[in-house]
């Protein structure tokens, strides 16, 4: 077979490495996309997972999960909020008994920070009572007859979010006294 001399065979491949170039460019483009797009994910769209236990109390996991569900967002969020300040103070109060079992002659001390703090955990913990007893009547009431409960929810959440707020708001000083301590995270 005879060659054409009119026929000029041109290479496919850039000499110059820019379709390389290029390609590398457009695969780093999509690298940045998709882990932007994971960020933005995680970030503002992957919902973690109900807390429907507190630890400082025994309630049924089901009327935790209602107040969330169908009672008031910002009263789950309180109760949440509270239960953690409840077990801080325990924490915080286990620590003061270990100061003073290692510091016997300075009991007077430990001795009224543990009443001041002991005074503040009771107060926490029984408005939590008080609260979750109130909600747990609401949520039999919602069981047995949808719109009674209704009717209780709406005219109760506000009092009761209230309440967990107030709470909180009054033993302010002493727990922002404990968040920075750094030795009560201990």
């Amino acid at each position: 077979m005879a060659r054409n001399p009119h026929l000029h065979i041109r290479p496919t491949n850039n000499a110059n490495g820019g379709a390389a170039g290029i390609l590398i460019a457009l695969v780093l483009i999509l690298a940045l996309a998709g882990g932007g797009g994971y960020w933005t994910y995680g970030k503002y769209f992957k919902k973690e997972p109900l807390r429907t236990k507190l630890a400082s109390m025994k309630i049924k996991e089901e009327l935790v999960a209602f107040t969330h569900d169908h009672v008031s967002t910002a009263l789950y969020g309180n109760m949440v909020l509270t239960d953690d300040i409840v077990v801080m103070m325990d924490k915080e109060l286990d620590r003061l008994k270990r100061i003073g079992k290692k510091f016997p002659n300075q009991r007077g001390i430990v001795a009224a920070q543990t009443r001041e703090l002991t005074i503040a955990r009771d107060g926490m913990a029984k408005v939590l009572a008080d609260v979750s007893a109130k909600l747990e009547k609401m949520y039999v009431t919602w069981l047995v007859d949808r719109s009674e409960g209704t009717g209780q929810i709406r005219s109760q959440k506000g009092t009761l979010t209230r309440q967990l707020a107030d709470a909180i708001r009054g033993e302010a000083v002493l727990i922002s006294r404990i968040r920075t301590n750094p030795d009560a995270t201990s």
